[in-house]
């Protein structure tokens, strides 16, 4: 990335902030992505301290993130990998493969490897019992079952594997487009990956279109082969009002959590991934989801539709074009530390004409202590024609001179 001169205006307070930003630079389009960094004068405020090494926060009543933090970082989802096993099944329920008595047998792979023998969380599943296909899923979502994950892969897919590639093919059909399962039950792989950003559409999912699913997370304890065990979810009893998803813990990044609840009419979404600590993950899921727990503040920075800066054309009748946000953009902020808060222009350019009215082509990023703690799309706000010959001949021109330099 280069990062070239620019022409910006000074504001007052992030809620001020307008569309007064520009950038006149040349470069490669195939090669330079060009960034500008404004620093908010006024307004000084610490990063929201989150210890996790990545977090994210959706505003699921209004459909906008308002915090994230390396969101897009490809980690290890570890337990919380039990929701998107959740989800595939109940696409089996829907579609009629199945039915919630549809019964499956505990094979000697799913009690060795996820049941009482393993040591790991376990529905205490009897090998070869048959399960109703509902007690299963309430061993999967309340006691976090791993022989309840493997006995549905198996019955539904015949093979854990097999049932990996049914999840991957739905976390693609609804934008969980950096995700990779290899596995119903979040065991070690490396090739086992997801991101917070897909975890949130997920959970966002479940949230509308699956409410018995969601319910079932919230169910309080559940009880199968005589043996009664409050939900595994630590998070329900330590967050009031949280009313799913999970927590998990990986050796290599430490304790992880996704997490939603109602605060006043609105729903939110956390997710939050590397917390050193039990203690650390309680923590920074509240200050996520409970604002007023540590005095921060929800500050919008721009409307639907405003326009926050112009980006460079290649060949068209016009040098530059309009940049717009598609969304509200709102973040957490800490009004009342001491530290600057920084917005970032970032966009692949010059744009080549012709350039059509709402095509995406960068980011807003507003960024603290040089984290990007919030992104928001940029797309074009208006038509640009191709120019004629002498004009993309000087555009031309420019560009070369910018490469050598």
């Amino acid at each position: 990335m280069k990062v070239g001169p620019n022409k910006c205006g000074a504001f007052s307070s992030l809620g001020n902030v307008v569309g007064r930003l520009s950038l006149r630079l040349w470069g490669s389009r195939a090669l330079v992505s060009m960034a500008l960094v404004l620093m908010v004068a006024g307004v000084r405020a610490e990063a929201v301290e989150i210890k996790a090494k990545a977090a994210t926060l959706y505003d699921f009543t209004n459909k906008s993130q308002i915090f994230s933090k390396n969101s897009r970082v490809k980690l290890a989802p570890a337990n919380l990998t039990k929701l998107m096993t959740a989800v595939t099944v109940q696409q089996a329920i829907h579609a009629g493969d199945i039915t919630p008595l549809t019964t499956f047998p505990v094979s000697e792979h799913a009690w060795r490897t996820g049941g009482a023998p393993a040591r790991v969380t376990t529905m205490f599943a009897r090998l070869n019992s048959a399960v109703p296909v509902r007690d299963l899923m309430y061993g999967l979502t309340v006691q976090s079952a791993n022989d309840a994950a493997i006995v549905l892969a198996e019955g539904l897919a015949g093979s854990e594997a097999n049932f990996a590639r049914e999840m991957n093919k739905f976390a693609k059909s609804i934008g969980m487009q950096n995700s990779n399962f290899t596995n119903p039950t979040g065991f070690p792989d490396e090739n086992h990956k997801t991101t917070l950003e897909d975890l949130s559409i997920l959970a966002a999912y479940v949230i509308e279109h699956e409410p018995e699913l969601h319910s079932m997370f919230m169910t309080d304890r559940f009880t199968w082969n005589n043996i009664t065990q409050r939900n595994k979810n630590p998070l329900m009893r330590e967050i009031e009002g949280l009313d799913g998803f999970g927590a998990g813990f990986s050796e290599r990044e430490g304790f992880a959590g996704i997490g939603t609840l109602d605060s006043n009419g609105r729903r939110y979404v956390a997710a939050i991934a590397g917390s050193p600590t039990v203690q650390d993950r309680i923590q920074d899921m509240k200050i996520l989801l409970l604002p007023s727990f540590s005095g921060l503040k929800l500050q919008q920075l721009y409307q639907k539709g405003d326009r926050v800066s112009t980006a460079q054309v290649y060949g068209g009748k016009q040098m530059t074009v309009p940049l717009e946000v598609t969304d509200v953009v709102a973040t957490l902020i800490n009004p009342g530390q001491k530290d600057n808060y920084k917005l970032r222009v970032v966009y692949n350019g010059p744009i080549p004409a012709p350039v059509t009215k709402g095509m995406e082509v960068g980011e807003v990023q507003v960024l603290s202590k040089n984290d990007v703690i919030y992104r928001a799309t940029l797309v074009t706000g208006e038509d640009v024609a191709m120019g004629d010959l002498q004009g993309r001949a000087w555009d031309a021109l420019g560009e070369f001179f910018y490469q050598l330099f």
